[in-house]
């Protein structure tokens, strides 16, 4: 009887792989290398799978890429922008890779701007990155412990409001104040 194994280090994007199950894959890669924690060490799980991260000033309207260099997986992150939005941006490229790196690089651009979002993968990363950075049970948690507000919320897991909010309207959160 042969034993299948996903290989949970860089796995291999399947036609099925979706932003949760991904997610959850990299939840799981995080406990087994000891990254706990909220706010998530996003950047110690990109470190951990061997991707290369490099803060850079790059064009405003620019947020990050994932490219390839020299048989070598980096992520590119805008040094201009506020941290918590480098949180989200990393995430999101992680998202690329655990999801699309078959595919090639990705420059991104803004991530919330809704005329962006008819990309599907685009939209899977954000999911992914969602995902990652604001696991449904500790997001759902802090919503009904703190009946909180969306800067509450933003500060709680380390993103930015908008991230929170669209966390919350992806769990169809209607608990949140303001």
């Amino acid at each position: 009887m042969a034993i299948l194994r996903r290989n949970i280090v860089a796995p291999r994007p399947p036609a099925e792989y979706s932003a949760d199950i991904a997610a959850r894959d990299a939840h799981r890669i995080a406990q087994s290398r000891g990254l706990r924690g909220i706010p998530f060490d996003v950047e110690g799980l990109a470190t951990s799978v061997g991707i290369q991260v490099e803060y850079l000033p790059l064009a405003d309207d620019i947020s990050g890429f994932l490219r390839r260099r020299n048989g070598e997986w980096l992520i590119g992150v805008n040094s201009l922008h506020h941290r918590n939005r480098q949180r989200f941006t990393l995430a999101h490229e992680l998202g690329h890779y655990f999801l699309h790196r078959d595919i090639g690089n990705f420059e991104d651009r803004a991530l919330f701007r809704r005329e962006l979002q008819y990309d599907r993968r685009e939209s899977e990363a954000n999911a992914f990155a969602s995902k990652l950075l604001m696991p449904e049970t500790e997001f759902r948690t802090v919503v009904l412990a703190q009946r909180a507000s969306l800067e509450t919320l933003a500060r709680h897991f380390g993103v930015s409001p908008a991230a929170a909010k669209f966390r919350a309207e992806a769990l169809g959160e209607e608990r949140i104040v303001g």
